[in-house]
């Protein structure tokens, strides 16, 4: 990957690219607002309090929490961030913020994507047991661990000029067309990182100094601070990397003021689609005919499994973004995953759409030789990784597909007798 021309970080997230475009096409359409029906000139009001709502918030982040080296980074939720900005000063914020990162699933989630870069996968296993090491208060750990993944991961991705991380300068890291890119963001934090310390020093930090805590002169790190700062950092981080990916992509041509209506409409006729439809559930053997079969797929896997065919159950795991995994690299991760766990019985007892692309199969599964009854979370996703609805071309993926996610302790039920068991397969 080249090197893109040095990007300036963005005074407010309404000076985003991306951001300056929806506002444009915004006042477009408000011009033909009479033209348009009256529930689309409705939603399009709504579209722009929403997309001030969002810039706003971003904007109120880093005027409560840049200044303290945190980054809003694009896997953060935005309803539970609109409690931590809601904060009368900064210390409050980042107490929340803090509280935020330590909640279920919200480091797990990120995590998770970070298989989308081929550079990070070689150390999503060691990302892990710093996860491991974050929720049982080994800070310490947790900090050596995403320094090192973080430079490492950042020196992968220019095979032609290897630097790393800590190499890196401070207009580098300006992440283009991204949140992180504030002037508050990524770049501004990384001063921090870059941060030179040349004599041991024992008073307790709470920065990410990176230069000081690899260097063995900063000695008093192990605090949930510095810690959750490493981990909001990888994620900015991989945010900055997805940046630079997009930036380098060809410019796409501005679409015409008829095409750009053309998507509009087809956008809101999707959302009211979806207003519109229903949960609904149904068992295995029942299913109308028609409906998406979660079931066959759910089926399909749970075979794969028990025969330990690790490519076609590597094939089911959801990837979010355009990027693939090859076959080989997705039979590894599922080796790694589902080799030390033998599946000896399964059965499909009921399946449940709880959103339009999004569906849940009840299942019984007898797992060394211990009976589990718990549930598989599928989503649809379309060729190029994005969620796709029930009506629309697309497959279903299992979106939570790390076997811990879903064989807890509080799934385990009583072993069936044997004349019990039932294999659906059989």
């Amino acid at each position: 990957m080249t090197d893109k021309p040095v990007v300036s970080a963005y005074g407010s997230a309404r000076d985003l690219p991306s951001v300056q475009e929806m506002e444009q096409q915004i006042a477009a359409f408000k011009l033909l607002g009479i033209l348009l029906p009256k529930d689309q000139r409705n939603r399009l009001n709504e579209l722009e309090r929403e997309h001030r709502r969002i810039t706003g918030l971003v904007d109120s982040f880093y005027g409560l929490l840049g200044r303290r080296n945190w980054v809003f980074t694009g896997d953060l939720n935005l309803p539970a961030i609109e409690h931590v900005v809601d904060a009368d000063d900064a210390e409050t914020a980042e107490a929340r913020l803090i509280a935020y990162y330590k909640e279920d699933d919200r480091i797990a989630f990120p995590l998770r994507r970070l298989h989308r870069f081929d550079t990070m996968r070689p150390r999503i296993g060691l990302l892990q047991k710093a996860l491991a090491d974050y929720e049982a208060g080994r800070y310490y750990s947790t900090v050596l661990v995403l320094l090192s993944a973080m430079d490492g991961f950042v020196n992968d991705l220019d095979t032609a000029a290897r630097r790393g991380l800590h190499a890196r300068p401070v207009e580098d890291m300006v992440a283009w067309d991204s949140v992180a890119g504030h002037h508050l963001g990524l770049s501004h934090a990384h001063q921090s990182f870059l941060k030179g310390f040349h004599k041991t020093d024992t008073t307790e930090v709470t920065e990410l100094f990176r230069n000081g805590i690899m260097h063995g002169t900063l000695v008093n790190f192990d605090n949930e601070v510095v810690a959750t700062k490493a981990w909001n950092r990888i994620f900015a981080v991989a945010d900055w990397a997805e940046s630079r990916e997009r930036q380098a992509k060809p410019v796409q041509p501005t679409p015409s003021m008829r095409e750009s209506l053309r998507r509009w409409k087809d956008v809101q006729d999707q959302k009211t689609r979806i207003e519109e439809w229903q949960p609904y559930e149904y068992e295995p053997d029942s299913a109308v005919e028609g409906l998406p079969q979660v079931a066959q797929t759910c089926s399909d896997f749970l075979a794969k499994w028990e025969k330990r065919q690790w490519g076609p159950v590597g094939a089911y795991f959801m990837e979010l973004g355009s990027t693939r995994s090859s076959v080989g690299k997705l039979a590894v991760l599922a080796k790694d995953l589902y080799e030390a766990l033998d599946l000896s019985a399964w059965t499909v007892l009921r399946v449940r759409h709880v959103a339009a692309a999004v569906a849940h199969t009840d299942v019984e599964l007898l797992v060394d030789g211990t009976t589990h009854r718990t549930d598989l979370r599928w989503v649809r996703v379309d060729d190029a990784g994005s969620t796709a609805t029930e009506w629309e071309a697309g497959r279903w993926a299992l979106s939570q597909y790390g076997p811990s996610l879903f064989l807890k302790p509080e799934t385990i039920i009583e072993s069936p007798t044997e004349s019990d068991e039932t294999h659906a397969a059989g």
